[in-house]
């Protein structure tokens, strides 16, 4: 019996020939010896070939592409096996996408067709577009962050953050903010609120603590997003603490300027009348007549040198200011006023501690950095109470050598601190406000940063020298 007969026979058995045309996918039936009986007109259009033609015919010899694939495969599994199975594959020549499914009926092999490219082409697409958002994701200079909203946990970050953080990915991905310690105590109240139960933010300056414990600031947006039908938040931030500290440092440079220059006009327009009356205040309080009032012309002649010493902390202030520059130890500095500090300290029941490390040379001005020390070590001992500490601290490592005075006070109020530094202004009853403006004009003549932490704790002022530019031009 021919093939197409004994198809045609069975065909007829189980009304099969009549259900192909009402499939709505390419349909072919073979037999055992691989040859097509049967097929829809579908398939016709898949083959590109007449039924008239491909009936009677070996598939192998019309589609030899397909030996030794995943669809000859699955077609020899199926004649083995005798189950159902579903392949794709690639059509050889057309680039187009297919799926096939295949079944065992009798003695034959029924594949229906179905061309999937637009489905593929679709993954494809997605495929190529996901790793477009990781590429931009992970490489983008911004820092990048994807937390679960449910948990609160971080799902992935990118290098930016890694860089800017010191963390790695590793470190971060499946932690809290919390359990990374990330949330900076200075960062006002609302941002912080916002920050901690992650609640989509538009531009919000906020700070971020580092693996080291620096406090960084940043300015954050997020937004909800949805991943594999999850709600997460995309945070966005820009870290600017390298910006502000420009700005303000910029802003402390032009506040410093205009004080030289006011000071280099006017210092010696007061000056002068003051020696001329401090000189006849002398020369009246010698005369035995008026004795009596010797005490009030002391008065007056102490409140004179003390506005002569504002007017020369004020000329010290002078950008103009010559300097000279030595090779100097910082050790041995303070070795020398440490008697003069310590006397300070024990009139006012205070102690002074001295953490003195090994630490390289470099080029200073002895007499500034002694007027420098002083009033640091003032402003300290007026800043603890009795019984406190001060500690005075020098290390060095491979870029800085550091000078530190710590207090235990009750720390600056964090509304003043960005004033600090700033000419005539003091939170002292008394003060004059020239006393940190002349040491940050001093340091700025030393090429060195003075910058300072303060909390409920007390303050730290830090002196750094850089060690990378010792000589000086």
């Amino acid at each position: 019996m021919k093939p197409v007969d004994s198809w045609a026979k069975t065909a007829e058995n189980i009304s099969l020939d009549s259900l192909m045309e009402i499939f709505p996918e390419a349909c072919i039936v073979i037999n055992d010896d691989w040859y097509i009986v049967n097929m829809n007109n579908h398939a016709e259009s898949l083959f590109l070939y007449p039924k008239e033609y491909l009936t009677s015919k070996p598939f192998w010899e019309i589609a030899p592409q397909y030996l030794n694939t995943p669809f000859y495969n699955a077609l020899h599994k199926v004649k083995g096996d005798k189950k159902m199975v579903y392949v794709e594959f690639t059509g050889a020549t057309s680039g187009r996408y297919f799926g096939a499914t295949i079944d065992r009926i009798n003695d034959y092999c029924i594949v229906f067709f179905r061309d999937i490219s637009a489905f593929r082409y679709t993954q494809i697409e997605l495929v190529k577009a996901e790793e477009r958002f990781a590429a931009a994701f992970r490489k983008n200079p911004a820092i990048m962050t994807i937390v679960s909203l449910d948990t609160g946990r971080y799902i992935t970050v990118n290098d930016a953050f890694t860089k800017y953080t010191g963390y790695s990915i590793n470190e971060v991905v499946g932690k809290t903010k919390e359990e990374l310690d990330l949330v900076c105590s200075s960062i006002p109240g609302d941002s912080e609120i916002q920050f901690v139960k992650n609640i989509p933010l538009r531009e919000v300056t906020m700070a971020y603590k580092t693996k080291s414990k620096e406090c960084r600031e940043a300015l954050l947006s997020s937004e909800i997003i949805e991943i594999n039908g999850r709600p997460c938040l995309l945070g966005v931030a820009i870290d600017v603490t390298d910006s502000v500290t420009y700005k303000k440092e910029i802003i402390n440079m032009e506040r410093l300027k205009l004080v030289g220059q006011m000071a280099a006009g006017i210092a010696h327009e007061i000056r002068n009348p003051l020696q001329t009356v401090r000189g006849f205040l002398q020369l009246l309080s010698a005369k035995e007549e008026i004795s009596q009032y010797s005490p009030q012309f002391t008065l007056m002649i102490n409140e004179l040198d003390r506005a002569n010493q504002i007017i020369t902390d004020y000329l010290a202030l002078s950008r103009d200011k010559a300097t000279e520059f030595t090779t100097g130890n910082l050790n041995q500095i303070i070795k020398k006023i440490l008697p003069l500090m310590q006397i300070q300290a024990v009139k006012e029941d205070k102690t002074i501690a001295v953490e003195l490390n090994n630490i390289p040379q470099v080029l200073l001005n002895e007499s500034e950095i002694i007027q420098l020390l002083l009033n640091l070590a003032r402003n300290a001992l007026e800043a603890t109470g009795t019984k406190g500490i001060i500690t005075i601290t020098t290390k060095a490592d491979s870029d800085w050598l550091v000078l530190s005075v710590s207090d235990q006070g009750q720390g600056i109020p964090v509304d003043v601190q960005d004033q600090i530094g700033m000419p005539f202004f003091s939170t002292k009853a008394n003060g004059t406000g020239l006393g940190l403006p002349m040491c940050y004009s001093i340091a700025e003549r030393h090429n060195a940063k003075l910058n300072f932490i303060s909390n409920e704790n007390g303050t730290t002022f830090y002196l750094r020298f850089p060690l990378n530019c010792r000589e000086r031009s």
